[in-house]
């Protein structure tokens, strides 16, 4: 193996050690394995069972193919199809000689496609291909089982991962719920706050000024949102569901939600461990009530002093409550809502932020209507 293709392979390895935490990577370890192969096409394949067919999740040197292409599992002219159902690897040495066969481009002259076995079966399928026929010999077929192999694993630290994340967001996501059970509509307003911060920070990748959004902030910005109110658990009824004016003794209380959330997901960390959405959400409970002038709560904090994450839910937090529907309140218009964001640019909110999140109006329409309240009982809510 050339002096090359032994560095192509070591980069390879250090980049599968990582994929259990960055799903991204498929690509790079797509474009790695056709470094150490020296072949001129790969493809990953990965198994959707909802679909019950083969997606592609990346492809390095294919042209014209799209990731998200799918393949069922019964077509019958697929060998990648066969690799997967057969659990045994399909070797094209000749791809003119075998007609009818549904290649991912015609420029193939040799194919080999493997599965990828985990040990609760197949998970996918990986394809490799020349334009020359006759191109992998016992040799290199040898080596692309072995690379197979340690993707696999790779593979399944993905899903191990992943399922524990998903199990770590349901408990997360069932505490931010609890919070809002009491309100007069839950679902529609936990879901705006996410679909809008996302988009907010959506906006500001690749944006002076904003390092620190990268896909990244913004897949754990998505979640961590909903945890906003957490701390509202901790507050009583008898204040929460007030209909009528909160005394002064009854806000100060109220106020205290922000820094209960914030200590109650901190918490989790001694059952989770070091975990970014809790770390993020614990920024969010603890100041997305601060303003950008200082005059805010509970700390007091001003201008970028106050974390991004709460800067930006806070934002989507009042558009999102000024324009929905409560017991003690009509909704208010979009462009009455967006009259009250505008004036608070620059002291309840990041004036930067107000103008980016205001761009696109049709953008906010469109995800207020994708989530529509979904009506509870009538029982009022104070910020």
């Amino acid at each position: 193996m050339s002096l090359e293709r032994l560095q192509a392979l070591q980069a390879f390895n250090a980049r599968l050690m990582c994929m259990s935490v960055d799903e991204s990577s498929y690509a790079e370890i797509v474009h790695g394995i056709r470094k150490v192969i020296g072949c001129d096409f790969c493809a990953l394949f990965l198994y959707d069972r909802k679909a019950e067919a083969l997606v592609l999740r990346a492809a390095d040197g294919y042209p014209d193919v799209d990731t998200g292409r799918v393949i069922p599992l019964d077509d019958p002219t697929s060998i990648h199809a066969q690799a997967f159902a057969e659990e045994y690897m399909v070797h094209l040495d000749d791809t003119s000689a075998i007609p009818g066969v549904n290649l991912l481009c015609g420029s193939l002259g040799s194919v080999l496609v493997l599965p990828i076995l985990s040990n609760n079966g197949p998970v996918g399928v990986f394809d490799f291909g020349s334009r020359l026929s006759g191109a992998f010999g016992a040799g290199n077929i040898s080596m692309c089982g072995m690379i197979v192999d340690q993707m696999s694993y790779g593979l399944e630290n993905v899903r191990l991962v992943r399922e524990l994340r998903d199990s770590r967001d349901a408990v997360i996501r069932g505490m931010a719920l609890l919070s809002e059970i009491r309100d007069a509509h839950i679902g529609g307003h936990l879901s705006r706050i996410c679909a809008l911060s996302r988009y907010l920070a959506e906006q500001l990748l690749d944006r002076s000024g904003y390092h620190e959004v990268t896909p990244r902030f913004v897949e754990i910005i998505e979640r961590a949102a909903a945890l906003h109110d957490v701390g509202k658990v901790g507050i009583p009824d008898s204040i929460l569901l007030k209909p009528g004016k909160l005394t002064d003794e009854e806000f100060a209380e109220m106020h205290r939600h922000t820094t209960i959330g914030a200590e109650l997901l901190l918490g989790l960390i001694d059952d989770f461990g070091e975990y970014a959405m809790i770390n993020m959400g614990a920024d969010v409970a603890k100041a997305h009530h601060e303003w950008w002038n200082g005059q805010g709560y509970p700390h007091g904090l001003q201008g970028e002093e106050i974390p991004l994450s709460a800067r930006i839910v806070a934002i989507c937090d009042v558009y999102d409550a000024l324009t929905s529907t409560r017991v003690y309140k009509d909704a208010w218009s979009h462009e009455d809502t967006v009259r009250v964001i505008r004036e608070g640019a620059g002291t309840q909110f990041d004036p930067d932020l107000v103008a980016v999140f205001l761009a696109k109006p049709q953008d906010l329409l469109r995800i207020r209507e994708m989530f529509p309240d979904r009506e509870s009982h009538p029982l009022a809510r104070h910020s």
